[in-house]
């Protein structure tokens, strides 16, 4: 099994085009694919649903979108038709296999005096792999601060708690200690005709962290490291792919500043994979694609073993 994750910047190349064709091709090949900042009807991107355009391209995929952030972007003829539209920005995923549901999570944001403060989420999808559901995260951080990332960070944490502990979207079991309740429920059919939805034991975290391996946000992932041991000591944090990987190529940085002169003037590691644990045994490669031109971010990919 192959997953990507990738912050396109709405589509934004090396050479200053916008161009949704060559992010297309850079991610074929993955089963799994996390982007992030993609976007819906804004100017610099020709007012274009990339979304929809996205799945056209990728016409093999199913996928789900979520914008954190969400503006009016409609316009009025005149006759006075609203052509109703949203002006978008947020982390999409598309999979190979059924995505069976999908939850948008807009991450906490806190005030900022001068620089640029804008909505990031996360999109929760549990996707029917051949190996077993998984639920998997496309998410986007913060770029402004640690404080802001770290709160964002605990927010996720409690809220794939309540989403390990709840279960389901939704479950659609009558009350059968009252027969006609369980009845009545039935026929609405809140299920669809279809099989329950499953609960999956594995989770992937995948996206733009905005951090770097030795910052305090990447501990709240990983946990503190043992002098001796290192990290993922115990079954109840999370992995770095890239740290358990049985072959990595090349290096992990994935951001390259452009033009040259931005800060901080060198490459840095903000894009990850963290893993549930029960994983850790199945990453058999990572790598990034140094050879991507289609954003500032470079594609991170992960091989899992089924």
């Amino acid at each position: 099994m192959k997953i990507v994750t990738y912050n396109i910047r709405f589509g934004l190349g090396l050479d200053q085009c916008c161009d949704l064709e060559r992010i297309a091709r850079e991610i074929g090949g993955a089963d799994i694919i996390g982007l992030q900042e993609v976007e819906r009807y804004w100017r610099r991107s020709g007012m274009v649903d990339q979304p929809k355009l996205l799945g056209e391209l990728l016409a093999g995929y199913y996928w789900a979108y979520c914008p954190a952030f969400n503006v009016d972007a409609s316009t009025t003829s005149e006759e006075g038709a609203v052509l109703n539209r949203r002006r978008q920005f947020g982390p999409m995923l598309l999979s190979r296999w059924p995505v069976l549901s999908a939850r948008s999570l807009v991450l906490p944001q806190l005030p900022a005096s001068e620089l640029i403060s804008m909505a990031t989420g996360a999109l929760e999808c549990v996707i029917d792999t051949t190996s077993g559901p998984m639920r998997v995260y496309s998410l986007h951080l913060s770029p402004l601060s640690p404080r802001e990332r770290l709160l964002q960070i605990d927010h996720l944490f409690e809220m794939n708690r309540i989403f390990e502990n709840c279960g389901r979207v939704i479950m659609a079991a009558g009350n059968h200690s009252d027969p006609e309740e369980a009845a009545h429920i039935d026929e609405l059919d809140w299920n669809n005709g279809e099989p329950p939805l499953p609960n999956p034991v594995h989770t992937i975290f995948m996206g733009d962290f905005n951090s770097t391996k030795e910052s305090s946000e990447y501990t709240r992932f990983v946990g503190e490291p043992d002098p001796i041991y290192g990290h993922g000591v115990h079954s109840d944090v999370l992995v770095d792919s890239w740290s358990v990987a049985r072959e990595t190529k090349g290096h992990p940085e994935s951001w390259w500043p452009d033009p040259p002169d931005r800060l901080p003037g060198h490459p840095l590691r903000l894009d990850y994979c963290f893993i549930s644990s029960g994983l850790s045994s199945k990453v058999n490669r990572c790598w990034v694609d140094t050879k991507a031109v289609g954003s500032d971010h470079r594609p991170y990919w992960v091989e899992l073993d089924d």
